[in-house]
């Protein structure tokens, strides 16, 4: 893929939260590195990092329902937590509901509402030193959410099963909740 291929694909994926480009224009330069495993982060770094899968139950749906809501914040709590927002797009649902994902130099941030059950599903990942959970808890305070689910899982050589191979497991040795859904011993 060129440069030119490379902007093209930039630009349709820009919203307007966050500046539509226009042909021939690139994203600014982040003020962090674009990699949080890069030398600059830590060269003792593991690959992998800390996802987090998010259910909310609101009372008021009315900011489940509009996209303009989702524009501002999700990027403005990743950001309020530290994160380098590199860009994002979101999709408004008629006649109400809203999808989106903010992409960042460490990882993403996405959701998806519906406004008829008073749910919000978001999906955190990160890696680095980035903390998930302070994404997440800007959400919690700008929803007050009356019921909430989270769960945690950690990724790569995070994970609990990490140590065992660098290249995932023997053959033949079932990892837990794997496909054949035997625990490994």
């Amino acid at each position: 893929m060129d440069a030119l291929q490379r902007t093209s694909v930039g630009a349709r994926l820009a919203s307007p939260a966050f500046g539509a480009l226009s042909e021939g224009e690139t994203n600014p330069a982040p003020t962090k590195p674009l990699s949080p495993l890069a030398p600059e982060a830590s060269a003792s770094q593991p690959a992998g990092g800390h996802h987090l899968l998010v259910d909310f139950w609101v009372a008021d749906a009315e900011p489940l329902r509009r996209v303009a809501t989702w524009e501002t914040l999700l990027p403005d709590a990743c950001r309020e937590a530290g994160a380098t927002v590199l860009g994002g797009r979101f999709h408004q649902f008629e006649p109400e509901g809203v999808t989106g994902i903010v992409l960042l130099a460490e990882s993403h941030a996405s959701l998806h509402t519906w406004p008829e059950a008073g749910l919000v599903t978001l999906d955190v990942f990160t890696c680095g030193a980035l903390d998930a959970h302070a994404i997440v808890d800007r959400i919690r305070d700008a929803l007050a959410p009356v019921r909430e689910r989270i769960t945690a899982v950690d990724r790569g050589d995070r994970a609990p099963d990490a140590a065992r191979s660098a290249r995932g497991p023997a053959s033949g040795e079932a990892l837990p909740n794997s496909a054949s859904g035997v625990p490994s011993p």
